[in-house]
């Protein structure tokens, strides 16, 4: 049975949407979706201090876990996991992560066998430097034989690894050419059906 790693945000929840829209509700910004970016300090035009203080807001507000689910997500999955093993990769951070696994398994109805979260926010180093971390060495140590993600970093570091990615997302951030052959484009969860009954 082979292993898929899926990603949370923006892959089965909308996270760019629900993360704009605190965003201007709280501090009168006017990001659209396509706006985001895992660099909050360019998005926002403020300091890293004051990047902290507003995600320290957002995990006291419990943003990260009122995404709106993708709705097609859950059948796919759970047709998924009749001959796959389904696991969580994810980078969010040490403080939502035991929320984070009780909100999936109860939006998920427990189809994840497991969690992994990579540590990424956790490490002491600058978050430029963060920002450059990837999925890909956590994935080999799952021995995850599938990635579902919507940041190309991830994608490309896993199928650099071996892993066939599937660069998940209609995003403005998926828009990359020149992608590894291991690296297959898919818009929605329908798309991500028919890339799996073709490998079956």
């Amino acid at each position: 049975m082979k292993t898929i790693a899926i990603d949370i945000d923006d892959v089965l929840a909308a996270n760019a949407e629900g993360f704009v829209e605190f965003s201007n509700r709280r501090w009168g910004t006017h990001l659209k979706p396509d706006d985001y970016t895992e660099h909050w300090a360019e998005m926002w035009g403020v300091d890293f201090d004051e990047v902290e203080n507003r995600r320290d807001i957002m995990v006291a507000e419990r943003v990260f876990l009122n995404h709106r689910l993708f709705k097609e997500a859950k059948l796919v999955l759970e047709s998924l996991s009749k001959n796959h093993k389904l696991v969580i990769v994810s980078s969010r951070g040490p403080r939502v992560q035991a929320d984070t696994i009780d909100w999936i398994n109860q939006s998920f109805e427990s189809i994840f066998s497991e969690f992994h979260f990579t540590k990424i926010w956790d490490r002491p180093m600058h978050i430029l430097e963060q920002l450059k971390m990837t999925k890909a060495e956590v994935c080999r140590e799952i021995g995850a034989d599938y990635l579902i993600d919507d940041q190309p970093k991830h994608c490309i570091a896993a199928a650099e690894a071996g892993i066939t990615a599937l660069l998940f997302g209609s995003y403005r951030w998926t828009k990359v050419d020149d992608l590894p052959k291991n690296v297959i484009k898919v818009k929605n969860w329908l798309a991500v059906e028919k890339y799996f009954d073709g490998q079956s």
